[in-house]
């Protein structure tokens, strides 16, 4: 009998440990979605540049806006300190946005991230397609590129590039042109005029690029060479052809 009820003791203390423990636990997950806005899940994906990604999720009890949010967290410090930087300041932005039009409380308003990602020696580029809606007939969605040399730890701008390589913005220039021209979608002249301007070699013109294994990539956002539409465009140029 002596046995049985020091076992029912024991029973006892461990189930109340387990309820204190769950108590402190909601608790706790409670506080953390108070405090904090966006709940962020970190998902293994196995690669060897990119081990992890990072989930951004809104827990805002706010209804006018979502957010979703994809990125790399990688094995370069560096590289992800730029990241994070970048991602946090797009939030931020997008955030403060919605909190302004307060004339529009019942818009929802979204905010989407995705990214690729692309290799070449030892180069790595992010690509981040970035769909932001604040109301209006369509969403605004813009391009952020990111690439960073392993070997130097270091982030690789437009402005480096053609630092290195003088003639890499008019190389740039006319190569991108000779292909689009080819295209009928830009034989009408008001097009012709924004393909012509949003192809002058200079640095904000050819800022998002990515190192691929075909060579380098570019990318023109929406309304840089043609109406809105038209959508983005990407091309592939040989680094024979530019460097």
């Amino acid at each position: 009998m002596k046995i049985n009820y020091l076992i029912l003791i024991l029973v006892i203390i461990i189930m109340l440990s387990i309820i204190v423990l769950l108590i402190l636990e909601n608790m706790f997950l409670r506080q953390r979605t108070k405090d904090n806005n966006l709940n962020q899940n970190v998902i293994a994906i196995g690669n060897d540049e990119t081990f992890l990604e990072k989930k951004i999720i809104n827990n805002s009890s706010n209804p006018n806006y979502k957010i979703k949010v994809y990125y790399p967290y990688t094995s370069y410090e560096s590289l992800n300190k730029i990241i994070d930087e970048a991602i946090k300041k797009i939030i931020d932005e997008f955030i403060a946005t919605v909190l302004e039009n307060k004339t529009l409380q019942h818009q929802l308003y979204t905010l989407n991230i995705n990214y690729d990602k692309y290799q070449y020696k030892d180069y790595l580029s992010y690509v981040f397609y970035i769909s932001v809606y604040t109301g209006g007939a369509h969403p605004n969605n813009t391009i952020l590129t990111i690439s960073y040399a392993k070997n130097k730890d270091k982030i690789i701008t437009i402005d480096d590039l053609a630092k290195q390589y003088p003639a890499l913005l008019n190389n740039l220039s006319n190569e991108s042109r000779s292909y689009f021209v080819k295209d009928q979608n830009f034989n009408d002249n008001d097009i012709k005029d924004m393909l012509i301007d949003g192809t002058m070699p200079n640095q904000n013109n050819f800022k998002n690029f990515a190192f691929s294994e075909m060579g380098l990539l570019i990318f023109f956002e929406q309304y840089q060479i043609a109406p809105y539409s038209y959508g983005e465009f990407e091309i592939v140029i040989p680094y024979s052809k530019i460097f």
